[in-house]
């Protein structure tokens, strides 16, 4: 059996407010959040679970009301730079699995043009109804997904990436919200998306505060707990440095 190696590449870090951080949770408490992509070695190709963020700028405007300072990115913490340093180059990229479509999760997809792209069915399925009326997804991810990368993109839930790598459908952050879960020498490991932005999420069973659902993203974390021995929240600052030579080296 195939037993990968999961790097977390930090793509950048910012200060999340209680309420948001945690439903129900305190205004006046402040988190911190890092911003990952997150390689996986060991497979034929490289692959990635999500793609990471670009446009700084944009994202802080469009997220400020969820924002309690900025996200800043230093240098060499973008996408690409971060994956030359394995010697990755983005036409290497193999597979791509999204956790969901928020632009900190998608801004960096075009720029992999070999890739075979997993995304939530019935999240993709929301995310384009009524001509993308409403839609949470930022538009160039869109109509990447139905239109110039359509041939490259698998819309489903549940479905085997790869020999120990499959996606989990958990809503609750958002519809498409999906997990990933990748078998390493260290045990199961569930890549969660937002649904789980930190691992305090878990340990306290608090759902985030930004979430479409309350009661999926519990259901979720249900999910999460019973499928994998080592949980990754999405945003925890623990995971930068942790793991020097990836987990499950």
């Amino acid at each position: 059996m195939t037993q990968y190696v999961i790097h977390p590449l930090l793509n950048g870090r910012c200060l999340i407010a209680g309420h948001h951080a945690f439903y129900n949770g305190d205004e006046k408490e402040s988190y911190p959040y890092a911003l990952y992509l997150w390689l996986i070695l060991g497979g034929e190709r490289p692959m990635l679970v999500d793609t990471g963020l670009d446009n700084v700028e944009e994202m802080n405007q469009g997220a400020a009301h969820v924002l309690r300072e900025p996200i800043t990115q230093q240098p060499g913490e973008r996408g690409v730079e971060q994956l030359a340093r394995f010697g990755v180059r983005p036409e290497d990229v193999g597979k791509i699995a999204i956790t969901h479509l928020h632009f900190d999760h998608v801004d960096c997809l075009d720029q992999f043009p070999n890739a075979t792209i997993y995304v939530s069915g019935r999240g993709l399925e929301k995310a384009t109804a009524n001509n993308w009326h409403g839609s949470w997804a930022p538009g160039k991810t869109l109509e990447l997904l139905t239109r110039t990368a359509k041939d490259r993109v698998v819309a489903t839930d549940d479905v085997e990436v790869a020999p120990g790598i499959r996606t989990m459908w958990v809503g609750g952050h958002s519809p498409c919200s999906q997990a990933v879960l990748v078998d390493t020498k260290a045990g199961r490991v569930c890549l969660t998306g937002d649904t789980v932005s930190l691992n305090l999420n878990i340990e306290r069973n608090q759902a985030v505060g930004v979430c479409h659902s309350e009661e999926e993203c519990y259901a979720g974390m249900e999910k999460i707990r019973g499928a994998a021995d080592i949980i990754l929240g999405s945003h925890d600052p623990a995971h930068a440095g942790a793991y020097p030579n990836g987990l499950g080296a």
